[in-house]
């Protein structure tokens, strides 16, 4: 791994993504931050050259859609060939059930299609560095406790219920890594989760969250904190000897296999694969 590589953090310009990013801009580093807000990405782009990044820029991105995640994925390719490190960590705060403009449940969109599309749109990139990784911000939620229903992901059958959908993009998201290390086993590709405690986030402590997010995020570490485990994913000289793995416990470095029912997996990557077709992107 080239500490002073190139690293992308999707939702690096608040809370945990920023953590990570200013500690990985600390070793000379490029930075790629992609989220919404231009303001914050203008703000965070400067404490990462304060930080010492040898470059920093800021991509902004829908990642809502289907059309922005593709975007932003082609943004990531446009400004580096190799990528080292890619992290995800966007989140936005919500109460109630919202769809998309794709149709599609908001949490699903968000916190898991996003980050697949843009995995699978970016992985030449990650396996040309000769060691790329992709690291996930997550819960440590276990699969017999938040399984997806993958005839009914965005809830259209079932009663939507807030941590109910929360939870599964976690779970959806070891699925799709534990899958692309089946599909990816002879690419020089990473696939990691970290899980982490509750937090203290702008996310976390917006109004529009339910209160009891707030009340978690009031009493919960600071980022800097939670984004131990990922620094160092992305950092250290040699990645782990599994190429998936999910970290737990986030005050240990302790990485365990996925463990999951690989039929679940490999639906799951048709399925999103069939979802961005509908929309005219092509994942590989």
């Amino acid at each position: 791994m080239a500490r002073n590589g190139n690293f992308v953090f999707v939702g690096g310009t608040d809370g945990i993504g920023r953590a990570a990013a200013l500690n990985v801009a600390r070793h000379g580093s490029s930075i790629l931050l992609v989220a919404r807000n231009e303001d914050r990405g203008a703000a965070a782009v400067d404490a990462m050259l304060d930080a010492g990044a040898r470059d920093a820029a800021f991509l902004k991105a829908d990642l809502s859609t289907i059309a922005g995640a593709a975007a932003a994925a082609q943004g990531i390719n446009l400004w580096r060939s190799t990528i080292d490190g890619l992290m995800h960590s966007a989140m936005s705060a919500f109460s109630g059930k919202t769809v998309t403009t794709d149709g599609l449940e908001f949490a699903f969109a968000l916190q898991y299609l996003a980050r697949a599309i843009i995995n699978r749109l970016c992985a030449d990139a990650l396996a040309a560095s000769g060691d790329g990784r992709i690291v996930h911000i997550a819960g440590a939620v276990p699969y017999r406790m938040a399984a997806p229903d993958l005839d009914d992901l965005q809830f259209e059958r079932r009663k939507w219920r807030f941590f109910k959908a929360i939870l599964t993009t976690h779970v959806q998201g070891f699925l799709f890594l534990d899958e692309a290390s089946r599909r990816w086993a002879d690419r020089q590709i990473g696939l990691y989760a970290t899980g982490v405690a509750s937090t203290r986030t702008r996310a976390m402590l917006d109004p529009a969250m339910p209160l009891i997010m707030r009340i978690m995020g009031r009493l919960g570490i600071t980022a800097e904190k939670s984004a131990v485990n990922a620094t160092r994913l992305l950092l250290d000289e040699a990645r782990p000897a599994m190429q998936a793995a999910i970290f737990k416990n986030p005050k240990r470095f302790t990485p365990a296999p996925f463990d999951l029912p690989a039929q679940e997996g490999g639906r799951l990557w048709d399925i999103t694969t069939a979802l961005a077709r509908r929309r005219g992107v092509v994942l590989p």
